[in-house]
């Protein structure tokens, strides 16, 4: 039993403080007051302390007076003495509250009697957001039973929450609609037998019908949803709604099928599903890469006849750093008024201001003819949160006002292969500073990241016996040209000195050919009785990668990094490049003199000129002069030396940490890695005795990423970037040496 006392100061009703237990050892204390009553700060003590915790709440009754409420801690076989008061010159109140065990629970519709319909939502609201994780009532009968009490008096003939779909067997998918009015949700719970749970997740509407109400669809997690006698709770600034949840007696179909037969109808929820399911698990992440590669959108363009508009987005990387947008559009008339890119919520982004625009040619009325179009390529904001979205969607807003969807063809999975498609997004001749800056870089940067980090471990294959002690490991890559093959390994094995000192290692960073090149090698073998290692990549990792697998498995205490399409002139040319790193005078790499097929000079040194655009470029000295061209006869210090052919000190191409791999494909890391063994404190150095042949760019040649996108231009642009301060000095320090010499 509870009793209490109260001390009027005004003329008006004062009701008594009533006490009820909400579960465990939490007490409530509800207590009315008119609405004259002078507020201060209302408060509660006992015996002149603050039971801890405490919670209060005040809630506006029709009437115009107050519903105080106070929920605090009693242990159970203990009693307290209250003194309540709302201010100092205000109303007070006295209350015992004995044990929770003996207290009755609260008289619900009693506690909701009278109050305003904003103060009962209110209530919910508290004892779900606040009072519940606070006292830790979740588990408690009697706080459920409260609870299921308050919904049944304020929704007693719910609606529908319908479970629609289930994902990976553990996350169900929720269906229920809303007043459009009902405005924005803060909270959702699901109220089982087992108390109230905080469903996590972000929900999905979109206006249905005539607009008055809106689709609400939540993936939630299925241990979370009560089936039995569940009710599902949607907590707003505005409001509560009460939703009974309903599955069907059938069993759940995977939430594939239902992308396969619901989503085409619903681009936006389609989109909001897969990032909520990519976010919750790695088993989500490839169900939504599944549902987009099963079930995608169709592609969704504007054919304008005549002079009517027409636009297309052709390329759509989504990517953390934004999403690389790129297409073309029509516009004889001017009734474009701008592109947009779609979000969450279908939250439109305009991509017009920032939108780099430039000339190109598209298909024409008629077969095989071509018409004048405007390209442009943009970097949208991110879609996805990280989730892979291949089909990122757009709008194009004319100036009527209508809007017409854009939706790309679905983008590559695939990082290496959507890498590829951002270095062929813009035509090369169109791609300037600010739009490799701006538009371009961000993008490949990521996924040139990605791909990096899904290259995988190199396979090893040991053909012939290996020299125990090495002084030489000989690194050379393969991509896929192998006519060489046979005229290299032949001179290397002709060489007395080769094959006393040298180990071999071939890395194969075409793996698909790696059967045909195991049976290469080893019938070479056969043949010269060299020995030699394969590691074949698991994947494509680009040169810079296989030179740096091909050191870590190395055993020499030198390097020499060796392209598939050099070959010596004789021997002893390995021998020579050595002893020049002897230590004496801190040379770190040393390089030799590379000729065309036809004996006219590919390299004698390399050094760095600016182009018409200011950036800096790799260049060779003497290029195509004839081999015995004097300058190229002299061995001298150089700025750098091509990675064709190039000798290192082992610890010390490891002390600089190898060759750089953020450059693409392969373009850029032979200089790099001399301007990271100038700043050690080492020089470089030309070598003109030592000659080789050097078919230039042949397996280059075979790869398209480089051949028909713009990778040098990132290269050279993030080159420029990381050592354009030292390459102008270094070139500083050339030319007066060049005035010295003269």
């Amino acid at each position: 039993m509870s009793d209490a006392t109260a001390t009027m100061t005004s003329a008006e009703q004062v009701g008594l403080p009533k006490v009820s237990t909400l579960g465990r050892d939490v007490v409530l204390v509800a207590w009315d007051v008119p609405q004259s009553t002078r507020f201060a700060a209302p408060s509660l003590d006992a015996g002149g302390s603050v039971p801890a915790p405490l919670a209060s709440l005040r809630l506006a009754r029709a009437d115009g007076g107050s519903r105080l409420l106070w929920a605090m801690r009693v242990p159970a076989g203990e009693s307290l003495s209250l003194a309540l008061s709302t201010g100092p010159v205000g109303l007070r109140a006295e209350a015992i509250v004995e044990s929770p065990e003996v207290t009755p629970s609260p008289d619900v519709g009693g506690l909701l009697e009278g109050l305003r319909t904003d103060a009962r939502f209110a209530l919910v609201s508290a004892l779900l957001n606040v009072w519940t994780p606070l006292f830790r009532l979740r588990g408690s009968r009697t706080f459920t039973r409260v609870l299921r009490d308050l919904i049944s008096h304020l929704a007693p003939s719910p609606g529908a929450a319908v479970v629609a779909a289930e994902a990976a067997g553990a996350l169900v998918l929720l269906r229920t609609s809303l007043s459009a009015g009902f405005g924005k949700i803060d909270a959702i719970y699901a109220l089982g037998d087992e108390g109230p749970r905080r469903l996590a997740g972000n929900l999905h509407k979109v206006a249905v019908g005539d607009g008055s109400r809106e689709a609400v669809h939540l993936l939630a997690e299925r241990g979370s949803v009560p089936f039995r006698n569940g009710h599902l709770l949607l907590i707003g600034p505005e409001g509560l709604s009460v939703r009974k949840i309903v599955k069907p007696d059938m069993p759940l179909p995977p939430i594939g099928r239902w992308f396969m037969e619901q989503a085409q109808n619903a681009p936006g929820l389609r989109e909001h599903l897969l990032v909520e399911l990519a976010g919750r698990s790695e088993a989500g992440k490839a169900i939504a890469l599944e549902a987009q590669l099963r079930a995608p959108l169709k592609p969704r363009r504007v054919l304008g006849k005549g002079s009517a508009p027409s636009a297309e987005i052709v390329t759509a990387l989504s990517t953390t750093a934004g999403t690389l947008a790129a297409g073309w559009f029509r516009d004889p008339l001017g009734l474009i008024e701008g592109i947009e890119a779609l979000g969450a919520q279908d939250v439109a982004h305009d991509l017009t201001p920032t939108m780099r625009r430039f000339p190109v040619e598209v298909a024409g009325p008629v077969k095989g003819s071509r018409q004048p179009a405007t390209g442009f390529a943009v970097l949208a904001p991110a879609v996805g949160n990280g989730t892979p979205i291949l089909q990122p969607r757009f709008r194009l807003r004319l100036g009527s006002g209508a809007y017409l969807p854009l939706i790309p063809a679905p983008q590559p999975a695939d990082v290496v292969h959507a890498r590829a498609a951002a270095l062929r997004a813009v035509p090369p001749q169109h791609v300037d500073e600010t739009l490799l800056a701006t538009v371009l870089a961000p993008v490949i940067a990521v996924l040139h990241e990605q791909a990096r980090a899904v290259v995988g471990q190199p396979t090893a294959h040991a053909i012939g016996s290996p020299l125990a002690r090495p002084k030489v490991s000989v690194i050379v890559p393969l991509y896929r040209e192998l006519s060489f093959l046979r005229f290299q390994i032949a001179s290397f094995a002709a060489d007395p000195w080769f094959r006393a000192n040298a180990e071999l290692i071939y890395v194969l960073d075409s793996p698909e050919q790696g059967g045909e090149v195991v049976h290469l090698l080893n019938g070479l073998h056969l043949v010269h009785a060299l020995p030699m290692t394969l590691l074949v990549m698991e994947r494509n990792g680009g040169y810079a990668r296989a030179n740096n697998v091909g050191a870590a498995a190395a055993r020499g205490e030198f390097l020499a990094l060796v392209n598939s399409d050099v070959i010596p002139t004789g021997n002893g040319w390995l021998e020579a490049l050595v002893s020049r790193l002897n230590g004496r005078k801190r040379v770190g790499a040393v390089g030799p003199k590379l000729l065309f097929e036809d004996g006219s000079i590919q390299h004698a040194g390399m050094f760095f000129g600016r182009d018409h655009r200011g950036r800096w470029l790799n260049q060779h000295f003497h290029k195509g002069m004839p081999g015995d061209y004097a300058p190229a006869r002299v061995e001298r210090l150089v700025p750098a030396v091509t990675g064709a052919c190039i000798v290192t000190p082992r610890a010390l191409f490891e002390s600089v940490g190898g060759f750089t791999e953020d450059y693409v494909i392969g373009d850029y890391e032979d200089s790099d890695l001399c301007l990271k063994i100038a700043t050690s404190g080492r020089k470089i150095a030309f070598v003109p005795d030592v000659e080789l042949y050097h078919l230039e760019r042949k397996s280059m040649s075979l790869n398209s990423e480089y051949m028909r996108g713009i990778a040098w231009q990132y290269n050279c642009a993030l080159h420029t970037e990381r050592w354009g301060t030292l390459m102008a000095a270094q070139m500083q320090d050339e030319t007066r040496q060049r005035k010295a010499r003269t």
